[in-house]
């Protein structure tokens, strides 16, 4: 998954691509996990989780980076799902 460099942020050639979603993950301080997810094709309108207009920040903090990537996974489904409705 993707390693984490220094300073606790994720290394972008190494972070996954999701459906049109580079998903990046980073260690809190107090150990858990969170992902961010950077849409690589359109930009979306703004939400309560979105950082800009390409980055939202996925709810939640998880106990491992594998559980943060699946649950930005999950986020990007969802949010399929809803537009698709």
């Amino acid at each position: 998954m993707a390693e984490q460099a220094k300073g606790g942020m994720s290394n972008v050639n190494k972070a996954p691509v999701y459906k049109a979603h580079r998903i990046h993950t980073t260690r809190l301080f107090s150990r858990p996990y969170v992902s961010m997810i950077v849409s690589l094709g359109k930009r979306t309108p703004l939400t309560t989780n979105s950082l800009t207009d390409t980055v939202t920040r996925v709810p939640g903090e998880y106990p491992s980076e594998e559980e943060a990537i699946h649950a930005a996974k999950r986020y990007i489904d969802e949010k399929d799902s809803r537009r698709q409705a």
